[in-house]
């Protein structure tokens, strides 16, 4: 049964900001199974939960996003490699996630178990965010949550925290002319040269925090020369994403790029920034600790940007943990292990039943 829940996930077409469908089916799945939970929407996304609370019990919600980077594929099986689109990031999760909570209904008596669905994750801005969303919809919903499992690929390990991300367009501008005739223009290109080889030689910068390394780095993602087969550039674009561990608020990130871009010799009218997200603390509960105890998996630093970055902004507890391969992200032919799904599940039904069923 946990296959198919899986499997009919990878089988509805979720592109970021096409996900009715699949949410749809997600809300038909939990009113089938739970007729009394209560479900709390907002522009798409979907919180499930058991309400009012149950008093002196725990409240641990299961988080994921059900949109996908790979164009859809019908999925399929070769040995224990499931392929589907967003198969490890994160359809998996959000199927284990929606079997359990419709499945297991021992789980609900033993915590006040949550089931957020949410969409438009991927490459989004924040306000566009699913999360986002609900979080300013329903704020003491959020408040309650003592800690939340975010289904984000990790290799079934834990991965506390994240780290933050900024965008910044840097230009550089030369003068056009014939390629036949180049000393009657400056090549943008060749102007850019020296700023090229300053990123590629930063180092990592690595920050050990709740004994786990976030690694600071800057990099060249995106460029661009002026078109024109037959002419020099006379504009030069590219894109820097600088990723910042919690050591550092986001205006704090912000003003360290604007210094180093400043050190690879640039002027302030040269850059700008286009986007930017801060990095997620590690807040630390009672509840979290418990948890992370019980599942007795790795802990590692998430070297990426998830939602957890949002949760702990609100000083609510979460972390990342996922049976998605994170090297298989975004694949053109994505695939899971199911071995992993199954490890995963386990891991959650036993460490979420606790001492109040038979195991």
């Amino acid at each position: 049964m946990l296959d198919k829940f899986v499997l009919n996930l990878l089988n509805i077409e979720s592109p970021t900001f096409h996900e009715d469908t699949i949410q749809r089916y997600v809300k038909d799945v939990i009113q089938a199974h739970c007729p009394g939970v209560k479900l709390f929407e907002s522009k798409g996304s979907l919180i499930a939960c058991d309400h009012p609370f149950k008093e002196n019990k725990p409240h641990v919600a299961l988080v994921g996003h059900t949109d996908v980077v790979p164009a859809f594929f019908k999925a399929y099986q070769e040995g224990d490699q499931l392929h589907g689109a967003g198969a490890s990031d994160m359809k998996a999760a959000v199927g284990v996630f929606l079997y359990l909570f419709t499945q297991h209904p021992e789980i609900r008596e033993n915590v006040n178990l949550s089931f957020i669905s949410y969409v438009r994750e991927e490459g989004t801005a924040i306000h566009d965010n699913g999360l986002y969303s609900l979080i300013e919809s329903f704020p003491d919903y959020f408040k309650s949550i003592d800690t939340a499992i975010v289904g984000e690929p990790t290799n079934n390990t834990i991965q506390v925290g994240c780290v933050g991300s900024i965008h910044c367009i840097v230009k550089i501008k030369g003068q056009s002319a014939h390629s036949a005739r180049p000393w009657d223009g400056d090549n943008a290109l060749y102007k850019a040269l020296p700023f090229i080889k300053y990123i590629e030689n930063l180092k990592k910068e690595k920050h050990t925090l709740f004994g786990v390394d976030f690694y600071d780095v800057i990099s060249i993602t995106e460029s661009k020369s002026e078109e024109g087969r037959t002419s020099v550039p006379g504009e030069w674009t590219c894109n820097i994403n600088y990723r910042f561990a919690p050591t550092k608020t986001l205006e704090e990130a912000e003003d360290y790029l604007y210094s180093m871009l400043k050190k690879a010799g640039l002027e302030d009218s040269q850059f700008s920034i286009s986007d930017a997200v801060y990095a997620g603390d590690v807040v630390e509960t009672k509840v979290m600790k418990d948890l992370v105890e019980k599942l007795g998996a790795p802990i590692e630093a998430k070297q990426a940007w998830t939602d957890v970055a949002q949760l702990s902004k609100l000083g609510v507890s979460a972390f990342n943990y996922g049976p998605g391969l994170t090297a298989q992200a975004h694949k053109p032919n994505e695939y899971i292990n199911v071995s992993d799904i199954h490890a995963y599940t386990q891991k959650l039904l036993t460490t979420l039943q606790g001492d109040n069923t038979d195991g």
